[in-house]
């Protein structure tokens, strides 16, 4: 008689449920030439992986890998020079293997997973303190509330949350909030101004007001938003927020207001997810001050914060109300139940499938999905129990770590 029948459990079989993910460590020589990794020769351990993290003398801090070249080259997520062969280490759990066996099935069609967690009030600013960048570079890392820096086993730093959440990145009010004593000094949107130490070439500046005087700006109406470009502490010239040049003439206009706003920029967040795999998200911060932007991966572990270029504010990164689903959710139907703070109704909280994209990148979702409850916002004491049916790709005989986990986080 068969184990399993269509429509009733017979008896104990095995089925599968993938937390097996493993520590993976490789030593090898190898040069590298900006972003490329060549590896000369290989002494121990794990074979090389994209996810995986490289130091050795000369290896720029926060170094993985992202795409495998062939040929013993690789693609490394930073720049560096490397021009000799040198000892090199690799490490990081990039490497899971399929589902683990258990020893009792419940039928052909899989198991439920109850997701039960007390997630901590959400903080603006327990990854990265408040910092106003001038330039391209990476932000200083500060574990905060709810938040603690650890040392994981391949030797980096990271700030790790409570649990597997969203992380946003919000702005503050410009260093200066006006410009005072401004010209038009020629035909190309060319403006001058009392000298302002702290400003950037893509800051935001919204001019208001019915303006009187001399000179003029070609399509100015009450309000309008420009984009500051070539800028000096006394200059700058505005171009429209689509890029496109404006025409002025030469004068003082008199009855305008200009407002400073935030350069938007590209923020990269590297680290690891609650299974070990490298994952980074890069997002454009927001041009307005005081609002946030949020991830759409949920990271439980930060290694670094890198903006492309300065935002003329301040910036904060901390964590969001949205959290991160253990397991790989590809349909809201697989939610059987979504309890938050003791309630017996199902909450309508956001639920956010998993991203199935593959190979993920950069921009891409998570892998597993995410949900933010509704209602009332995380305090570490509201519980979160969500009930999801778990197919027979994640834990059937047939199962895999895809199906499980998701594809491979990037």
């Amino acid at each position: 008689m068969p184990l399993f029948s269509d429509d009733l459990f017979l008896g104990a079989g095995a089925t599968y449920m993938g937390t097996g993910n493993y520590a993976t460590t490789a030593t090898f020589n190898g040069t590298i030439a900006t972003t490329t990794l060549t590896v000369t020769s290989s002494a121990s351990g794990d074979p090389l992986v994209v996810g995986q993290y490289i130091v050795g003398s000369g290896v720029t801090a926060n170094s993985y890998i992202t795409a495998n070249l062939g040929n013993n080259q690789y693609t490394l997520s930073q720049s560096s020079t490397v021009s000799s062969a040198v000892v090199m280490y690799a490490s990081g759990n990039a490497l899971l293997g399929d589902p683990a066996p258990m020893s009792l099935g419940v039928g052909p069609l899989g198991r439920t997973y109850v997701f039960d967690t007390i997630p901590q009030t959400l903080q603006a600013a327990n990854i990265a303190a408040s910092q106003t960048p001038a330039s391209a570079g990476s932000l200083t890392l500060t574990a905060g509330t709810s938040a603690k820096s650890v040392v994981r086993n391949d030797g980096t730093t990271v700030i790790q949350l409570d649990v597997p959440r969203a992380v946003q990145v919000v702005t503050s009010t410009a260093a200066a909030t006006t410009l005072a004593g401004v010209a038009i000094t020629g035909t190309g949107g060319q403006i001058s101004y009392t000298s302002q130490t702290g400003l950037v070439s893509g800051q935001y500046l919204t001019i208001t007001g019915t303006y009187g005087g001399t000179g003029s700006i070609t399509g100015y109406s009450n309000p309008t938003t420009y984009i500051l470009t070539a800028v000096t502490a006394t200059s700058a010239t505005l171009t429209t927020t689509a890029g496109a040049a404006v025409v002025t003439t030469a004068g003082t206009p008199t009855g305008l207001t200009y407002t400073l706003g935030v350069a938007p920029v590209t923020a990269t967040i590297s680290g690891y997810d609650y299974y070990g795999q490298a994952m980074t998200q890069a997002i454009t911060t927001s041009s307005s001050i005081s609002t946030a932007v949020n991830t759409t991966k949920a990271f439980y572990q930060i290694s670094s914060v890198a903006v492309s270029a300065g935002t003329g504010t301040a910036l904060t990164v901390g964590t969001t109300d949205i959290l991160g689903l253990p397991v790989r959710v590809i349909d809201a139907g697989y939610v059987i139940h979504a309890g938050w703070n003791n309630a017996l109704a199902d909450n309508a909280g956001t639920f956010v499938a998993a991203d199935t994209t593959s190979p993920a990148t950069s921009t891409t979702g998570d892998v597993r999905g995410t949900f933010l409850p509704a209602s009332t916002a995380t305090n570490g004491s509201r519980r979160l129990v969500m009930t999801i049916a778990v197919p027979a790709i994640a834990v059937g005989p047939n199962s895999t770590r895809v199906g499980a986990l998701g594809v491979t986080q990037a």
